[in-house]
C-alpha cells in the first residue's frame, strides 16, 4: 500500500520530477564552478554540487505559514530549518561583486520575490558572461509559505521576455506537467483534504484526468511550471 500511495504522489507532484531534473542539469556545470544557490531555503540540491564550490543566499526570515489552508503543506512548516546561509538579506540585492558566479541555480522561488524581475537583472549582474542559470518556477500554485506569497505563477511568454532584457539566452525552456495533470492533481488534493463521500465521487474525475494525453493546446492552456536553463551573453 504504502508503494501505491508513493507512485501515486510522484503521478500527481513535479517534485521528483524537479529534483531529477536538476541533479542533471547541476552535473552538467562544469567541476570546480563557483555556483550560488539563491534562495536555497534548506538547501535541498547542495547533495548535487560536490563537485563545485557552493554559496547559499536567502533572506533567512521565514518560519512557518501563517495560512490556515489546503495548500499549507506545500513548505508551511513550523520550525522551518535553513541551510548555512553565506550571503542573508534580499535575493534582488546581493551584495556581491559583478561576475562572480560561474552559475546561479534558484529552484521555485519566484513566487515569493515582491521584485522577480529585478531578481534576473540581479542574476545578470552576479553571473560571468557564458555562465549559466538553472531556474525552475511554477506557473500555476496555491497560496503557501505566506506571508512570503506574491504572486501564483508565471508563463513562458514572462521568462523569454524578461530573461533576454537581463541579457541572457535561453538554452531550454521545458513546461512541466498540464491542464490536465493539474487538475488531477487538485482532484487529489481535494479528496486528501475532505471526507470519504468526496473521495468516492471524486475519484472517476481523478482517474480521468490522469488518463488524459498531453496535447500543445493542454500545455499551452496551464502547465505546473517551467524548467529552465540560460547562459549570460558576453559584453
Amino acid at each position: 500500500m504504502q508503494n501505491i500511495r508513493e507512485k501515486l504522489r510522484n503521478a500527481l507532484s513535479n517534485e521528483r520530477t524537479r529534483m531529477l531534473w536538476v541533479e542533471t542539469e547541476l552535473a552538467r556545470v562544469p567541476a570546480n564552478s563557483l555556483i550560488l544557490d539563491a534562495g536555497c531555503g534548506s538547501q535541498q540540491y547542495r547533495r548535487f554540487c560536490s563537485h563545485l564550490s557552493y554559496r547559499g543566499q536567502d533572506f533567512g526570515q521565514y518560519e512557518a505559514d501563517i495560512t490556515d489552508g489546503f495548500a499549507s503543506g506545500l513548505g508551511g512548516v513550523s520550525g522551518y530549518k535553513y541551510g548555512a546561509l553565506d550571503y542573508v538579506g534580499d535575493i534582488w540585492n546581493i551584495h556581491e561583486q559583478d561576475s562572480t558566479f560561474d552559475a546561479v541555480l534558484c529552484t521555485e522561488v519566484f513566487e515569493h520575490i515582491p521584485y522577480p524581475t529585478e531578481t534576473l537583472f540581479e542574476f545578470s549582474r552576479l553571473i560571468k558572461p557564458k555562465g549559466t542559470l538553472i531556474l525552475t518556477l511554477p506557473s500555476n500554485c496555491l497560496r503557501h509559505m505566506d506571508p512570503y506569497y506574491f504572486y501564483s505563477g508565471f508563463f513562458n511568454r514572462y521568462i523569454e521576455k524578461f530573461l533576454g532584457e537581463a541579457g541572457f539566452e535561453i538554452e531550454k525552456l521545458e513546461p512541466v506537467g498540464d491542464y490536465y495533470s493539474w487538475l488531477a492533481a487538485e482532484v487529489a488534493r481535494s479528496m486528501n483534504t475532505h471526507g470519504l463521500f468526496a473521495k468516492i465521487i471524486l475519484l472517476p474525475a481523478l482517474l480521468w484526468f490522469m488518463g488524459r494525453r498531453k496535447t500543445a493546446s493542454s500545455i499551452n492552456t496551464l502547465c505546473m511550471g517551467y524548467h529552465v536553463v540560460a547562459k549570460r551573453m558576453a559584453g
